[in-house]
Protein backbone atom coordinates (compact mmCIF):
# COMPACT_ATOMS: atom_id res chain seq x y z
CA UNK A 1 0.00 0.00 0.00
CA UNK A 2 1.75 3.15 -1.22
CA UNK A 3 1.50 6.39 0.75
CA UNK A 4 2.03 10.03 -0.10
CA UNK A 5 3.36 12.20 2.75
CA UNK A 6 2.50 15.87 2.27
CA UNK A 7 4.27 18.68 4.11
CA UNK A 8 2.74 22.13 3.65
CA UNK A 9 5.13 24.96 4.48
CA UNK A 10 5.44 28.72 4.36
CA UNK A 11 8.67 30.63 5.05
CA UNK A 12 10.05 27.88 7.30
CA UNK A 13 13.26 26.93 5.50
CA UNK A 14 15.02 26.99 8.86
CA UNK A 15 12.73 24.37 10.40
CA UNK A 16 11.76 22.02 7.58
CA UNK A 17 15.19 20.30 7.15
CA UNK A 18 14.64 18.33 10.38
CA UNK A 19 11.23 17.25 9.10
CA UNK A 20 12.56 16.18 5.72
CA UNK A 21 15.51 14.38 7.31
CA UNK A 22 13.13 12.37 9.50
CA UNK A 23 10.80 11.61 6.59
CA UNK A 24 13.69 10.43 4.42
CA UNK A 25 14.53 7.91 7.16
CA UNK A 26 11.06 6.39 7.48
CA UNK A 27 11.06 2.60 7.56
CA UNK A 28 8.60 -0.14 6.69
CA UNK A 29 6.53 1.74 4.11
CA UNK A 30 6.41 2.49 0.39
CA UNK A 31 6.00 6.25 0.13
CA UNK A 32 6.72 9.51 -1.63
CA UNK A 33 7.26 12.95 -0.08
CA UNK A 34 5.57 16.08 -1.41
CA UNK A 35 6.44 19.60 -0.24
CA UNK A 36 3.75 22.19 -0.93
CA UNK A 37 5.40 25.58 -0.54
CA UNK A 38 3.68 28.94 -0.08
CA UNK A 39 6.93 30.75 0.73
CA UNK A 40 8.11 33.97 -0.84
CA UNK A 41 11.47 35.43 -1.83
CA UNK A 42 14.63 33.65 -0.73
CA UNK A 43 12.67 31.30 1.54
CA UNK A 44 10.96 29.85 -1.52
CA UNK A 45 14.31 29.26 -3.19
CA UNK A 46 15.77 27.60 -0.09
CA UNK A 47 12.74 25.35 0.36
CA UNK A 48 12.82 24.24 -3.28
CA UNK A 49 16.50 23.34 -2.87
CA UNK A 50 15.80 21.41 0.32
CA UNK A 51 13.00 19.46 -1.33
CA UNK A 52 15.33 18.49 -4.17
CA UNK A 53 18.06 17.55 -1.69
CA UNK A 54 15.76 15.05 0.01
CA UNK A 55 14.19 13.72 -3.18
CA UNK A 56 10.78 15.23 -2.46
CA UNK A 57 8.34 16.41 -5.10
CA UNK A 58 8.20 20.21 -4.88
CA UNK A 59 4.94 22.09 -5.53
CA UNK A 60 4.81 25.89 -5.40
CA UNK A 61 1.47 27.21 -4.19
CA UNK A 62 1.45 31.03 -4.10
CA UNK A 63 -2.13 31.32 -2.81
CA UNK A 64 -2.53 31.50 0.98
CA UNK A 65 -4.31 28.91 3.09
CA UNK A 66 -3.29 25.58 4.62
CA UNK A 67 -6.37 23.71 3.39
CA UNK A 68 -5.79 25.04 -0.12
CA UNK A 69 -2.15 23.86 0.07
CA UNK A 70 -3.33 20.46 1.26
CA UNK A 71 -5.64 20.23 -1.76
CA UNK A 72 -2.73 21.09 -4.05
CA UNK A 73 -0.73 18.25 -2.52
CA UNK A 74 -3.63 15.79 -2.70
CA UNK A 75 -4.12 16.51 -6.41
CA UNK A 76 -0.47 15.61 -7.09
CA UNK A 77 -0.27 12.62 -4.73
CA UNK A 78 0.04 9.09 -6.11
CA UNK A 79 -0.52 7.10 -2.92
CA UNK A 80 -3.54 5.11 -1.80
CA UNK A 81 -2.95 6.67 1.63
CA UNK A 82 -2.45 10.43 1.95
CA UNK A 83 -0.60 11.48 5.11
CA UNK A 84 0.17 14.93 6.49
CA UNK A 85 2.72 16.28 8.92
CA UNK A 86 3.93 19.82 9.60
CA UNK A 87 7.18 21.62 8.86
CA UNK A 88 7.94 21.86 12.59
CA UNK A 89 7.46 18.15 13.32
CA UNK A 90 9.89 15.23 13.51
CA UNK A 91 8.23 11.87 12.76
CA UNK A 92 9.61 8.67 14.27
CA UNK A 93 11.06 6.10 11.86
CA UNK A 94 7.99 3.87 12.11
CA UNK A 95 5.45 6.74 12.12
CA UNK A 96 4.07 5.99 8.67
CA UNK A 97 4.26 2.20 8.95
CA UNK A 98 2.27 2.29 12.19
CA UNK A 99 -0.44 4.29 10.46
CA UNK A 100 -0.59 2.09 7.36
CA UNK A 101 -1.06 -1.05 9.48
CA UNK A 102 -4.49 0.23 10.52
CA UNK A 103 -5.75 0.42 6.94
CA UNK A 104 -6.01 -3.37 6.71
CA UNK A 105 -9.58 -2.78 7.93
CA UNK A 106 -11.56 -1.40 4.94
CA UNK A 107 -13.85 0.54 7.29
CA UNK A 108 -10.94 2.67 8.50
CA UNK A 109 -10.71 5.80 6.37
CA UNK A 110 -8.45 7.89 8.59
CA UNK A 111 -5.67 7.33 11.09
CA UNK A 112 -4.18 9.94 13.40
CA UNK A 113 -1.10 9.67 15.59
CA UNK A 114 0.46 10.83 18.83
CA UNK A 115 2.01 14.31 18.90
CA UNK A 116 4.46 14.86 21.74
CA UNK A 117 6.32 17.95 22.91
CA UNK A 118 9.87 18.19 21.50
CA UNK A 119 11.28 20.89 23.75
CA UNK A 120 10.43 21.35 27.43
CA UNK A 121 10.60 24.21 29.90
CA UNK A 122 9.24 27.72 30.09
CA UNK A 123 6.36 28.69 27.85
CA UNK A 124 6.65 25.43 25.92
CA UNK A 125 5.24 23.71 29.03
CA UNK A 126 2.49 26.32 29.22
CA UNK A 127 1.63 25.57 25.59
CA UNK A 128 1.42 21.87 26.37
CA UNK A 129 -0.87 22.52 29.32
CA UNK A 130 -3.40 24.81 27.61
CA UNK A 131 -2.93 24.02 23.91
CA UNK A 132 -1.08 20.73 23.88
CA UNK A 133 -1.60 18.03 21.28
CA UNK A 134 -0.56 14.87 23.15
CA UNK A 135 -3.66 12.67 23.29
CA UNK A 136 -2.03 9.92 25.32
CA UNK A 137 -0.90 6.34 24.88
CA UNK A 138 -4.25 4.57 24.58
CA UNK A 139 -5.21 3.34 21.11
CA UNK A 140 -8.80 4.24 20.27
CA UNK A 141 -11.18 3.66 17.37
CA UNK A 142 -13.92 6.17 16.54
CA UNK A 143 -17.01 5.20 14.57
CA UNK A 144 -20.10 6.99 13.22
CA UNK A 145 -21.88 5.97 16.43
CA UNK A 146 -19.71 8.48 18.30
CA UNK A 147 -21.38 11.42 16.58
CA UNK A 148 -24.98 10.33 17.06
CA UNK A 149 -26.97 12.57 19.33
CA UNK A 150 -29.48 11.72 22.02
CA UNK A 151 -29.57 11.51 25.79
CA UNK A 152 -26.72 9.00 25.96
CA UNK A 153 -24.41 11.39 24.14
CA UNK A 154 -25.43 14.29 26.38
CA UNK A 155 -24.99 12.26 29.56
CA UNK A 156 -21.59 10.81 28.62
CA UNK A 157 -20.12 14.09 27.35
CA UNK A 158 -21.55 16.79 29.62
CA UNK A 159 -18.72 16.41 32.12
CA UNK A 160 -16.15 16.37 29.34
CA UNK A 161 -17.33 19.67 27.92
CA UNK A 162 -16.89 21.31 31.32
CA UNK A 163 -13.44 19.85 32.09
CA UNK A 164 -10.53 22.26 32.34
CA UNK A 165 -8.50 20.61 29.56
CA UNK A 166 -10.37 18.01 27.53
CA UNK A 167 -7.64 16.61 25.26
CA UNK A 168 -8.21 12.85 24.76
CA UNK A 169 -11.40 12.93 26.85
CA UNK A 170 -13.02 15.53 24.63
CA UNK A 171 -16.31 14.76 22.85
CA UNK A 172 -15.89 13.60 19.25
CA UNK A 173 -14.65 15.02 16.86
CA UNK A 174 -12.30 16.68 19.37
CA UNK A 175 -9.72 14.42 20.96
CA UNK A 176 -9.24 12.34 17.81
CA UNK A 177 -6.05 13.86 16.44
CA UNK A 178 -4.25 16.90 15.09
CA UNK A 179 -3.16 18.22 11.72
CA UNK A 180 0.50 17.48 12.40
CA UNK A 181 -0.18 13.73 12.23
CA UNK A 182 -3.04 12.90 9.87
CA UNK A 183 -3.67 10.29 7.22
CA UNK A 184 -6.64 9.36 5.05
CA UNK A 185 -7.63 6.87 2.40
CA UNK A 186 -7.55 8.54 -0.97
CA UNK A 187 -11.22 7.61 -1.48
CA UNK A 188 -12.20 10.09 1.21
CA UNK A 189 -10.92 13.03 -0.83
CA UNK A 190 -12.30 11.61 -4.08
CA UNK A 191 -15.79 11.33 -2.57
CA UNK A 192 -15.80 14.43 -0.35
CA UNK A 193 -14.18 16.95 -2.68
CA UNK A 194 -11.07 17.51 -0.58
CA UNK A 195 -10.39 20.02 2.17
CA UNK A 196 -12.78 22.87 2.91
CA UNK A 197 -10.62 25.88 2.03
CA UNK A 198 -12.44 28.21 4.43
CA UNK A 199 -10.72 26.37 7.29
CA UNK A 200 -7.04 26.11 8.26
CA UNK A 201 -4.21 28.57 8.81
CA UNK A 202 -4.25 31.48 6.38
CA UNK A 203 -7.98 31.03 5.65
CA UNK A 204 -10.96 32.99 7.02
CA UNK A 205 -11.72 30.50 9.81
CA UNK A 206 -8.03 30.29 10.83
CA UNK A 207 -7.91 26.59 11.79
CA UNK A 208 -9.83 23.34 12.35
CA UNK A 209 -9.26 22.02 8.83
CA UNK A 210 -8.07 18.82 10.53
CA UNK A 211 -11.12 18.37 12.78
CA UNK A 212 -13.49 19.35 9.98
CA UNK A 213 -12.08 16.56 7.80
CA UNK A 214 -12.14 14.00 10.62
CA UNK A 215 -15.76 14.84 11.37
CA UNK A 216 -16.69 14.34 7.72
CA UNK A 217 -15.03 10.91 7.75
CA UNK A 218 -17.36 9.86 10.57
CA UNK A 219 -20.38 11.43 8.85
CA UNK A 220 -19.52 9.41 5.73
CA UNK A 221 -20.04 6.20 7.72
CA UNK A 222 -16.39 5.22 8.21
CA UNK A 223 -14.03 4.77 11.16
CA UNK A 224 -10.95 6.61 12.43
CA UNK A 225 -8.10 5.09 14.46
CA UNK A 226 -5.97 7.07 16.89
CA UNK A 227 -2.66 5.18 16.79
CA UNK A 228 -0.37 6.29 19.67
CA UNK A 229 2.50 4.20 18.30
CA UNK A 230 2.67 6.59 15.31
CA UNK A 231 4.66 9.36 16.98
CA UNK A 232 5.79 12.79 15.83
CA UNK A 233 7.64 15.29 18.00
CA UNK A 234 6.33 18.83 17.67
CA UNK A 235 8.74 21.75 18.04
CA UNK A 236 5.92 24.22 18.72
CA UNK A 237 6.94 27.71 17.55
CA UNK A 238 10.65 27.79 16.79
CA UNK A 239 12.20 30.90 15.32
CA UNK A 240 12.83 30.62 11.59
CA UNK A 241 16.60 31.08 11.76
CA UNK A 242 17.26 27.39 12.48
CA UNK A 243 19.36 28.24 15.56
CA UNK A 244 18.76 25.26 17.84
CA UNK A 245 21.22 26.09 20.61
CA UNK A 246 20.08 25.37 24.16
CA UNK A 247 19.67 29.09 24.86
CA UNK A 248 17.40 29.58 21.87
CA UNK A 249 15.40 26.49 22.73
CA UNK A 250 14.70 27.85 26.17
CA UNK A 251 13.98 31.43 25.17
CA UNK A 252 12.37 31.18 21.75
CA UNK A 253 10.65 27.78 21.49
CA UNK A 254 7.48 29.67 22.23
CA UNK A 255 6.34 32.61 24.32
CA UNK A 256 3.39 33.11 26.62
CA UNK A 257 1.92 35.65 24.19
CA UNK A 258 2.11 33.11 21.36
CA UNK A 259 0.43 30.51 23.57
CA UNK A 260 -2.54 32.81 24.23
CA UNK A 261 -2.67 33.77 20.58
CA UNK A 262 -2.79 30.08 19.71
CA UNK A 263 -5.66 29.57 22.13
CA UNK A 264 -7.51 32.45 20.47
CA UNK A 265 -7.02 30.92 17.01
CA UNK A 266 -8.04 27.41 18.12
CA UNK A 267 -11.19 28.75 19.75
CA UNK A 268 -12.04 31.00 16.79
CA UNK A 269 -11.83 28.02 14.44
CA UNK A 270 -13.70 25.72 16.82
CA UNK A 271 -16.66 28.11 16.94
CA UNK A 272 -16.79 28.32 13.14
CA UNK A 273 -16.64 24.55 12.73
CA UNK A 274 -19.23 23.83 15.43
CA UNK A 275 -21.57 26.37 13.89
CA UNK A 276 -20.97 24.92 10.41
CA UNK A 277 -22.43 21.60 11.59
CA UNK A 278 -24.90 22.99 14.12
CA UNK A 279 -27.80 21.09 12.55
CA UNK A 280 -26.22 17.92 13.98
CA UNK A 281 -27.45 17.66 17.60
CA UNK A 282 -24.05 16.83 19.15
CA UNK A 283 -22.43 19.85 17.50
CA UNK A 284 -25.29 22.09 18.61
CA UNK A 285 -24.83 20.84 22.18
CA UNK A 286 -21.05 21.31 22.08
CA UNK A 287 -21.32 24.81 20.65
CA UNK A 288 -23.41 26.14 23.51
CA UNK A 289 -21.71 23.94 26.10
CA UNK A 290 -18.30 25.27 25.10
CA UNK A 291 -19.54 28.86 25.13
CA UNK A 292 -20.92 28.44 28.65
CA UNK A 293 -17.75 26.70 29.82
CA UNK A 294 -15.56 29.55 28.59
CA UNK A 295 -17.63 32.13 30.47
CA UNK A 296 -17.52 30.08 33.68
CA UNK A 297 -13.81 29.21 33.53
CA UNK A 298 -12.76 32.76 32.67
CA UNK A 299 -14.57 34.10 35.72
CA UNK A 300 -13.40 31.24 37.94
CA UNK A 301 -9.70 31.80 37.28
CA UNK A 302 -10.02 35.57 37.49
CA UNK A 303 -11.66 35.29 40.91
CA UNK A 304 -9.12 32.75 42.20
CA UNK A 305 -6.17 34.81 40.95
CA UNK A 306 -4.76 32.23 38.51
CA UNK A 307 -3.54 34.75 35.96
CA UNK A 308 -2.19 32.30 33.38
CA UNK A 309 -5.36 30.21 33.15
CA UNK A 310 -7.55 33.32 33.38
CA UNK A 311 -5.74 34.80 30.41
CA UNK A 312 -5.86 31.49 28.52
CA UNK A 313 -9.63 31.11 28.92
CA UNK A 314 -10.17 34.80 28.22
CA UNK A 315 -8.32 34.34 24.91
CA UNK A 316 -10.46 31.29 24.25
CA UNK A 317 -13.67 33.18 24.93
CA UNK A 318 -12.69 36.14 22.76
CA UNK A 319 -11.72 33.83 19.89
CA UNK A 320 -14.90 31.78 20.19
CA UNK A 321 -17.13 34.84 20.00
CA UNK A 322 -15.20 36.27 17.04
CA UNK A 323 -15.31 32.95 15.16
CA UNK A 324 -19.05 32.72 15.77
CA UNK A 325 -19.59 36.22 14.42
CA UNK A 326 -17.49 35.63 11.30
CA UNK A 327 -19.29 32.40 10.44
CA UNK A 328 -22.65 34.15 10.84
CA UNK A 329 -21.47 36.95 8.58
CA UNK A 330 -20.23 34.53 5.90
CA UNK A 331 -23.52 32.67 6.03
CA UNK A 332 -25.51 35.88 5.69
CA UNK A 333 -23.37 37.05 2.75
CA UNK A 334 -23.81 33.69 1.02
CA UNK A 335 -27.60 33.84 1.47
CA UNK A 336 -27.67 37.38 0.09
CA UNK A 337 -25.53 36.38 -2.89
CA UNK A 338 -27.72 33.33 -3.50
CA UNK A 339 -30.95 35.30 -3.47
CA UNK A 340 -29.45 37.98 -5.75
CA UNK A 341 -28.52 35.38 -8.37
Amino acid sequence: MKASVIVCTRNRAGSIPETLTALSQLEGADFEILVVDSSSGSEKEKTAQLAAQFGAKYLAEPRPGLALARNTGIAAAAGEIVAFTDDDCIPAKDWLAQKINNYSDPQVWACTGRVIQHYTGGAADLFEEVAGQDLGGEKRTFTPQDIHGGLRFLWSNCGKVFAKHMKSRAPVPFGIGHGSSLSFRRQFFEQSGGCDERFGAGAPFKGCDDLEMLYRVLKSGHAIVYEPAAVVRHKHRLTSDADTSAAVRNSHATSADEVYKTRYIYSFANAAMLREFRNDPPMFFMFYGRLLQLFIKTMQYKLTGNKELARSFSSDLHGFLEGWKLHRRFEKENRTAGSAS
